[in-house]
């Protein structure tokens, strides 16, 4: 049964076609269907996208048929194995037979009959395992806005399917370390967090990343294939896969489909991070990632059986720097300590602007010695700063009072951890502000 699924075609339009490969009032069209989000407008711009690209020759017609009230087309790249098929309801593919609603003319084939091509004459067979879809599953593998779902979940999951859409075998993704919002995760059975030194071990890699090419090494009726990733000219992973012996152009075009979708996984990834989850003035994660994260942080150390720990840290006499040099001024004081507290950290370790002046750090896998190291830390080296002055030039001291709790040790959920952290963090400003306190129930 075809059916038809609004979102896949926003992403299709929006990831999947090469945008600068279409003409520039087509560009302009998409564009205003990717802003105005009306249905029609999306698949219909999407086709014609897809019937621009087989103008150009990026793409290829492999077959249309009608079913269950549809209309289903399908392409592919030039001597590709892979194929690319899409519906939409007949009633909207006769309507654009001649021009679209409003008058715009559409380059869809006025050769091509659905009656003509009715028993799947190009398409090849699902079960074959070359035929790429648009299925609701590939947006729920990119689903950046589910945030109860760890990007890291969402990667393994993605390359579990693609194993299965792809027809390969032992598929393994790895990823350097600075690339994700992981939370400290290091991966699961598919997918795996290394350094850029780790990446390069083998040879297989170290020579598709040099390249800049994928590479194949052929052994025992076996082909294990290697697709580096790249972002903006900077490699980000790779990925392995393990194929039984066949013709390399199926190979290939088979693992390009797989890392380009991985390669989107990344970037939306990152354009979620920087959109929804980066406070625009201090550049660290806000309090709307910490309230999604949190549970995951806290699910993840209850099931590994280690600690997380919290600080909470708010910078002292925050309102007096206000009142007395001004609100631009305690915005940089803000944006300095937040700079010293984030390079002094772990590239594990997440900071989060909670709300005003006051920080949130969460430390993955931290017991409360090293918890408590780190606070210390953090707190001496902001008490060091010279490099905050005020209109005259004059040195002004800075100064953080630093709150610190523990799950499971005291804590036993996230709530809760803040409120200890947050409590421990009032008490450090009575005691006499410039200092770090444990939270404890005596």
């Amino acid at each position: 049964m075809t059916r038809i699924y609004d979102q896949d075609f926003r992403y299709l339009l929006a990831q999947l076609i090469p945008q600068h490969r279409l003409p520039p009032e087509l560009r302009r069209d998409v564009g205003r269907a990717l802003r105005g989000n009306r249905r029609e407008e999306l698949r219909r711009e999407s086709i014609r996208a897809l019937e621009a690209l087989c103008d150009s020759e990026y793409l290829e017609h492999a077959g249309m048929f009608s079913e269950d009230g549809n209309v289903v087309l399908a392409y592919r790249r030039p001597r590709g194995a892979m194929l690319l098929r899409v519906a939409v309801p007949e009633a909207e593919w006769n309507s654009w037979s001649g021009s679209a609603p409003g008058g715009v003319d559409t380059p869809l084939r006025q050769d091509t009959s659905v009656a003509a091509e009715n028993s799947h004459p190009a398409v090849p067979n699902a079960s074959a395992g070359n035929v790429l879809e648009l299925l609701p599953e590939i947006t729920r593998s990119f689903a950046i806005g589910d945030g109860a779902v760890p990007v890291m979940d969402r990667l393994e999951s993605l390359v579990a399917k693609l194993e299965a859409w792809l027809a390969f075998e032992h598929g393994r993704l790895e990823i350097i370390e600075e690339t994700l919002v992981t939370g400290g995760d290091e991966g699961g059975e598919r997918v795996h967090v290394v350094s850029d030194e780790r990446l390069r071990e083998t040879d297989l890699v170290r020579s598709a990343i040099e390249s800049g090419a994928r590479r194949y090494s052929a052994r025992n009726g076996t082909t294990v294939a290697v697709a580096p990733i790249f972002m903006f000219g900077k490699i980000v992973g790779a990925l392995q896969a393990q194929f039984r012996t066949e013709a390399k152009d199926a190979i290939d075009a088979r693992l390009e489909a797989a890392a380009g979708m991985i390669r989107s996984a990344i970037e939306f990834n990152q354009r979620f991070a920087s959109l929804t989850s980066i406070d625009s003035l201090t550049g660290v994660y806000n309090r709307q990632f910490l309230d999604r994260q949190l549970p995951v942080e806290i699910e993840r150390a209850m099931r590994s059986g280690s600690a997380l720990s919290m600080l909470v840290i708010d910078v002292d006499d925050f309102k007096r720097i206000n009142d007395e040099l001004g609100h631009k001024k305690g915005d940089e004081a803000l944006v300095a300590i937040t700079d010293i507290i984030r390079r002094n950290l772990r590239k594990v370790d997440m900071p989060f602007r909670y709300g005003g002046e006051e920080i949130v750090i969460l430390l993955p896998g931290t017991p409360e010695f090293e918890a408590l190291h780190t606070a210390e830390r953090l707190r001496r080296v902001v008490s060091q700063y010279r490099g905050f002055k005020d209109a005259f030039g004059k040195v002004r001291d800075l100064s953080v009072s630093v709150g610190v709790a523990v799950y499971p040790d005291t804590a036993r959920g996230g709530e809760q951890l803040f409120s200890q952290a947050d409590e421990a963090m009032y008490r450090a400003k009575q005691r006499g502000k410039n200092q770090v306190v444990l939270y404890s129930k005596k």
